[in-house]
């Protein structure tokens, strides 16, 4: 019997989420998962994003050709020049705020270790436990 979103090689279910947040670190979104292996491109265009988001958008070199600000990849052979070294540096300082905020998600008890129950429970878990955690953000409403 073959295991759906199953990686044998890991021994663990995979799922793609997309996260967004500020460029202080407040997480804004997460999407729902899209199963399987998937590229971030397709998980960007599965969940609707390249109708919300624009070109003032930061993200990695995931992203490119999406026309979201991604830093330049260097092309077989060939180095980046100066100008696109420093640009590259100053879009990853920017992002390493975000990075930290995907650092910190991936800590949830949910993400952190392996899904022990039937993948098709995964989506409504992870978002009662999103929902949470999100709430958290924004504090009780006896602040």
């Amino acid at each position: 019997m073959c295991k759906i979103n199953f990686s044998g090689k890991h021994k663990r279910a995979g799922f793609n989420h997309q996260v967004i947040c500020t460029l202080d670190g407040r997480l804004l979104a997460i999407t729902d998962p899209l199963p399987g292996s998937r590229h971030d491109a397709h998980a960007f265009r599965a969940h609707g994003l390249d109708q919300l988001l624009d070109s003032s958008t930061l993200a990695d070199k995931g992203y490119v050709g999406l026309g979201l600000t991604t830093p330049t990849k260097r092309r077989p052979g060939l180095g980046l020049l100066r100008e696109q070294k420093t640009n590259n540096r100053v879009l990853n300082r920017l992002r390493s705020v975000v990075e930290r905020v995907i650092a910190q998600v991936k800590t949830w008890r949910i993400l952190h270790t392996g899904f022990r129950r039937p993948l098709g429970l995964y989506g409504r878990v992870f978002s009662s436990g999103a929902g949470g955690w999100c709430f958290w953000l924004r504090g009780t409403p006896y602040e």
